[in-house]
């Protein structure tokens, strides 16, 4: 009796082990994505309690207020990775580097207050410079654009839910689409993508993106042109890619095989059999910003 008790109670002890072992390895591949987006509204309140958060108008002040061409000051950028990565390593080792970019709405008497999500970024830095399109931040960038009355934060999200303020834009390049900005992250520490080189048509790209509330969404393909535009210089090159992305994609990451960013995600352009009224969908041309561009944003060491 007493050795069937042993079996018995190492049976229940085995089973325990590989239920709590299944459900750990559960939550590292299947992530409740609804539930992530749906705390963001109460971890901004959360948040509010930590660190200063600074008015979107305010935000756009301090952005009319700098310099015409300033470049951002980076003492430090990770060096870049040289061994080639497997697919789910680059997403596992990158995925925290991926932000999401916010809005807060306060209440009108038209609709209540609300949160949406409406682009990526990406961290450059541990310590909370990150970068993203220019046209994301076109209204806090642009004289004549005119923010929202009810415009109220502009802040970042972590894949983990952590809330961020967005401090101040440091660069940007309307001939690039890109921005430079810092996020006020307290003590805590992000976890930054490096940056990599050009390159060539044939090349293998990743995404890693948050199209249309599809929160850290994953896709593969690779460079399809390398394009220039003479009237504008090197500012107006651009990468042309197969992987998927979308809108809400704006400013998120391209990969390359060993995990460095070689491009951001910019627009898309659809083609139709015909054009006027516009039926039959053939092909999206993504186009997206190389890293040059992105380098040319930073003043150089």
């Amino acid at each position: 009796m007493k050795k069937k008790e042993g079996i018995v109670v190492l049976l229940f002890g085995f089973l325990s082990y590989f239920s709590g072992y299944a459900q750990a390895v559960d939550h590292d591949i299947y992530i409740d994505y609804n539930e992530l987006l749906g705390n963001v509204a109460k971890n901004l309140t959360a948040a509010q309690t930590k660190v200063p958060f600074g008015s979107s108008s305010r935000l756009k002040e301090q952005t009319l207020a700098l310099s015409k061409g300033a470049r951002a000051k980076i003492p430090l950028l990770p060096n870049p990775g040289k061994q080639i990565m497997k697919v789910e390593d680059i997403i596992k080792e990158r995925k925290d580097g991926v932000l999401m970019i916010y809005k807060y709405y306060k209440a009108t008497h038209r609709e209540p207050a609300k949160v949406q999500l409406y682009a990526t970024a990406t961290a450059l830095t541990e310590d909370g410079i990150c970068l993203s399109n220019w046209h994301v931040f076109m209204g806090i960038i642009q004289t004549e654009e005119e923010l929202p009355v009810n415009d109220s934060l502009t802040f970042v999200v972590t894949l983990k839910g952590d809330v961020y303020p967005i401090e101040r834009i440091l660069a940007y390049s309307k001939d690039a689409d890109a921005a430079i900005f810092k996020i006020n992250t307290g003590k805590d520490r992000l976890r930054s993508i490096p940056l990599g080189t050009t390159l060539q048509v044939g090349e293998t790209v990743h995404t890693l993106t948050n199209p249309d509330q599809y929160a850290y969404y994953y896709s593969r393909g690779v460079v399809a042109r390398n394009t220039a535009d003479h009237k504008i210089g090197p500012m107006g090159n651009r990468m042309e890619i197969t992987a998927d992305y979308a809108k809400g994609s704006s400013g998120g990451p391209i990969l390359d095989d060993r995990g460095n960013m070689a491009a951001m995600v910019s627009t898309t352009h659809s083609i139709y059999a015909r054009d006027q009224p516009q039926v039959n969908l053939q092909m999206v041309i993504k186009t997206t910003i190389p890293v040059t561009s992105i380098r040319n944003l930073i003043l150089p060491k």
